[in-house]
């Protein structure tokens, strides 16, 4: 029997307390980020005990430090064998040891560079137990908040560390303290909520975020689900951040890490482990692949250097839903001009998009137009890519637009007009903001490398793929980017049933055949996706 090819795991460390318990501390961060690993892309978690506790469900009996350079000693035995790629902080139980802290992440990121730092700041327990006063915060303000990338506080510590008064008036000011002393996001947990109904959390980024490529800009995201309410919720929020940390170093993005962070929590607290009829903890089984889980997403559109306004929240919703397809997409061909739309009419092509890049205003409305006319006598769908106005304008049967697109475009006059709209997706956050509008399908790409467009930092593979097509199984999607027939098996085989092609239909020789071949191993997939259920 040959032996499996090794990946290199990804190095996350946990530098938090030990709660005996199991509940919370490094014990809810070893069943976190093990539930993300994966036999292609391991993640192996580090710890860095900073305290050992007495704990049970109802309380916190007793805390003791580790020295400093017991720490230390930790720290310079992981090194022997590799560096983090990502660091989640958890309970710090003396200043020296955020001073400490401090100087090791200044060290670690002379080593790399690209190290991610997200701290969950432990100040009081599910069980009301305050776990870290005055003095640290201070040294926390002072040392550790200009080294992190990220902080995840709940309600509470929010107010601890910013000596803020619980209000929503002074929630502005609070996150206005955390982003001048260096953070660069932020993510309020909003379990603590007087809510009864809906648990939000909310995403602050306030200065350019960077991670594998990845690139977001100053604004607000909201995600909202409805409240759990049962007694098994110990360590809610180490998971919760442990989820944001572990998704990072799987290289997604923060959007996408904050909603798979907010849809494994909902899962596991739906699935709770109970030690007796009046106490347990959340969960653990592994990434969502149900759609129940998915939060609603709320946001504002990006405004540089101003921290976001907490009332100006947009639900990025539309009903109803828009007008479905025909038929479905099966082999989808983009092509770049009304005569590459020909060839693909007579090849026999039943879904096509029209997507012209560089045209005269005039030139474009003939195109368009005739495109709409050639494909409503062969009965195809076709859609016009970016030129909506005109799409509606000439009556086309639906048109697909980017992600930056449907914030500016008329989607209430595209709906009102019954024309169908496709959206481009990459990641969780996008596919939920898209999903949202209920558009008659989502694109997903770039899978693997194309040559139409630059999608550095965007591939989205095929190991996501399959968690994409299992939580998003609202809408009709289709799989975009360096498909062809080589490598369109591998893509079918993680549950998509469309695929869309635009090199490899230009490149073919033999249209008629190529399509043929195509449909017919579409075809087979969903025949047999269909006798599996």
């Amino acid at each position: 029997m040959g032996t499996e090819p090794l990946h290199n795991a990804i190095i996350v460390w946990s530098i938090a307390g030990s709660d005996n318990s199991a509940g919370a501390g490094i014990a809810a961060d070893i069943k976190t980020l093990q539930s993300f690993s994966s036999k292609t892309q391991p993640v192996h978690l580090c710890t860095l005990i900073t305290a050992v506790t007495a704990q049970h469900s109802n309380g916190v009996d007793a805390v003791m430090a580790m020295p400093v350079t017991l720490l230390q000693q930790q720290a310079d035995a992981l090194l022997k064998d590799a560096c983090p790629a990502v660091i989640k902080i958890g309970l710090l139980a003396t200043a020296e040891h955020v001073r400490w802290l401090s100087l090791l992440l200044v060290q670690l990121r002379q080593q790399n560079p690209t190290l991610l730092v997200l701290y969950d700041p432990v100040a009081i327990s599910s069980s009301g137990d305050r776990l870290a006063g005055a003095a640290l915060y201070q040294a926390v303000f002072k040392y550790l908040l200009p080294q992190l990338d990220i902080l995840t506080p709940n309600l509470p510590e929010l107010w601890a560390l910013t000596l803020q008064a619980p209000a929503l008036s002074h929630k502005t000011a609070a996150l206005q303290q955390l982003f001048q002393a260096g953070v660069k996001a932020i993510i309020v947990k909003g379990g603590h909520s007087a809510s009864q109904s809906q648990v939000v959390d909310e995403l602050f980024i306030a200065s350019p975020f960077r991670y594998h490529g990845h690139s977001a800009y100053t604004h607000y995201v909201a995600l909202s689900s409805p409240r759990q309410h049962h007694a098994f919720s110990r360590g809610t929020g180490c998971c919760f951040s442990s989820a944001v940390a572990a998704a990072l170093a799987l290289g997604y993005p923060l959007e996408d890490a904050f909603v798979l962070a907010k849809s494994y929590i909902n899962q596991a607290l739906h699935q709770p482990i109970a030690i007796n009829a009046n106490t347990g903890c959340p969960g653990h089984y592994g990434i969502p692949s149900d759609s129940r889980y998915l939060p609603t997403l709320s946001e504002t559109n990006p405004v540089a250097d101003v921290t976001p306004s907490l009332t100006q929240v947009t639900p990025l919703t539309l009903s109803p839903a828009f007008k479905p397809l025909k038929a479905p997409l099966g082999l989808y061909v983009i092509v770049p001009s009304v005569e590459a739309l020909k060839r693909a009419l007579v090849a026999g092509v039943k879904t096509l998009q029209l997507r012209i890049k560089q045209a005269t205003s005039t030139q474009l409305k003939h195109d368009i137009m005739q495109a709409i006319q050639l494909c409503q006598q062969h009965d195809v769908q076709l859609f016009i890519n970016d030129h909506w106005q005109l799409a509606l304008e000439l009556g086309a049967y639906g048109v697909h637009l980017g992600q930056e697109d449907i914030t500016t475009a008329d989607l209430l006059a595209l709906q009102q007009a019954e024309l169908r709209l496709g959206v481009s997706s990459h990641g969780f956050y996008k596919l939920l903001r898209a999903q949202q509008l209920q558009p008659s399908y989502i694109a997903i790409g770039a899978i693997f490398n194309t040559q139409t467009k630059n999608m550095a930092g965007k591939i989205q593979g095929l190991h996501k793929l399959k968690y994409y097509c299992a939580l998003f199984n609202t809408v009709p999607l289709v799989a975009i980017g360096g498909i062809n027939a080589d490598n369109a098996h591998l893509v079918l085989g993680s549950g998509i049933t469309n695929l869309a092609m635009v090199q490899a239909f230009a490149n073919a020789t033999e249209p008629q055949q190529w399509v043929k071949q195509m449909q017919a191993l579409i075809s087979q997939h969903v025949k047999g996706a269909h006798h599996a259920e």
